[in-house]
């Protein structure tokens, strides 16, 4: 009884199928990444705007206490804003997004390369004969690698 693939699909077939795929993975990952470097996709993994957006209290009352009588230092210090939200969200979302990219990219790589090795013929050398890889239904059958010139 014959393997259920052998009659699917012949294994060049296949390593052209994940070929193609892993090109296709690789260039879009390519694309997503200078479309976000060059500002006109905005990938957004994560947000910190909303939290680190506080409203803007400008009273500073030294008699301000809380609920356990203690003066409240938050309002004694002023907002200090080093670094603008907007920015430090930008920074991190195009960093995951390139590090995403690259994984995904690694992976089409990958993909490609096993499509290639599956196109490739298989040549195993021993001594002075080389035996090709045919399909299932020949055998392998040796070829000869001596050189017969003239001397």
């Amino acid at each position: 009884m014959g393997v259920v693939y052998d009659g699917f699909m012949n294994t060049k077939i296949t390593g052209y199928i994940f070929l193609g795929t892993g090109v296709f993975i690789m260039v879009f990952s390519v694309v997503l990444v200078i479309l976000a470097f060059t500002n006109i996709i905005h990938p957004t993994y994560f947000s910190t705007s909303s939290k680190s957006a506080a409203p803007a209290t400008s009273n500073t009352d030294l008699n301000s206490l809380n609920s356990t009588g203690q003066p409240n230092l938050s309002a004694l210090l002023p907002s200090l804003n080093i670094i603008p939200p907007g920015v430090l969200d930008s920074a991190l979302n195009l960093s995951v997004h390139f590090f995403l990219m690259t994984f995904i990219g690694g992976f089409g790589y990958k993909l490609a390369m096993i499509g290639v090795n599956l196109i490739r013929p298989i040549i195993v050398k021993t001594g002075d004969k080389i035996y090709a890889a045919q399909e299932s239904n020949q055998s392998a059958q040796p070829q000869s690698t001596v050189n017969t010139e003239n001397q």
